[in-house]
């Protein structure tokens, strides 16, 4: 079932996605070559539990830190490592999720670690404009497919990168993780169903395509958690928290 909230929660959900956003924008100042994830998760640990918030990712399914960090051929959930160093040319994506006064938001960028090659530039760009691109005329009663039909007619008319499909957007609200799952690729018949339901009035959903540079297969590392490409190729992740309005959305993480 697909949670609609009132005025009161969506205005701490507001707040909470002010603090996400300024949590990234603290991130990405530290972001440079020769610091650990694991520097950069305690950063976002002590930033988050400065402003009144709490890491929503850690202890979620035994989940040990507080950010995702996702280096290079990671696509998600990356875990933070202090033998994980940051290289010039380096790209990673930085996952967060926080809760404040009980209910989550969760936004993820991916970032150049200095000068990075062309192709690690467009990846980036593409999968930034993807989710801009699929809450281009999204609103109350627009039907769940409809997002993944935009990222997708995106990456394909713009570029020969591919979409990861094992992994999806979702709802967010009292758990990070909620109804409805949301695919960030045109669906097959398999989920048809999923796809045709439709976004109710202020409902809260999370929208994150992941993009590769090469094949859209990818593999769970031995840690149980880091996701990689089978290929090896670089991968991109983008997501920010909206809320569904009755003409259009708001984006709470920006």
């Amino acid at each position: 079932m697909i949670q609609t909230y009132n005025e009161a929660e969506l205005e701490i959900i507001r707040a909470g996605g002010k603090i996400l956003a300024r949590t990234h924008e603290e991130l990405a100042r530290h972001i440079r070559a020769g610091i650990s994830t694991l520097e950069l998760d305690k950063i976002a640990e002590k930033f988050i539990r400065d402003n009144n918030a709490e890491p929503a990712f850690k202890g979620f399914n035994r989940y040990p830190y507080s950010i995702c960090a996702s280096v290079n051929e990671e696509s998600i959930h990356g875990m933070p490592r202090g033998d994980k160093i940051l290289r010039e040319g380096d790209i990673i994506s930085i996952d967060i999720g926080l809760r404040f006064k009980g209910f989550c938001t969760d936004a993820a960028r991916t970032h150049s670690v200095g000068a990075v090659s062309e192709e690690a530039k467009k990846l980036i760009e593409i999968t930034e404009k993807s989710f801009w691109r699929a809450i281009k005329d999204l609103k109350a009663k627009s039907k769940v497919g409809d997002i993944g039909d935009r990222v997708e007619d995106f990456v394909r008319n713009n570029s020969t990168f591919s979409i990861i499909e094992t992994y999806f957007g979702h709802g967010i609200g009292r758990s990070v993780h909620q109804d409805p799952l949301i695919p960030n690729f045109r669906a097959d018949k398999k989920i048809r169903k999923l796809t045709l339901q439709r976004l109710p009035l202020h409902c809260v959903i999370c929208i994150e395509p992941m993009i590769n540079v090469g094949d859209k297969e990818v593999e769970v590392g031995k840690d149980g958690w880091t996701v990689r490409t089978k290929d090896g190729s670089l991968a991109a992740h983008y997501e920010n928290t909206v809320i569904i309005l009755q003409d259009g959305v708001e984006v709470v993480t920006i």
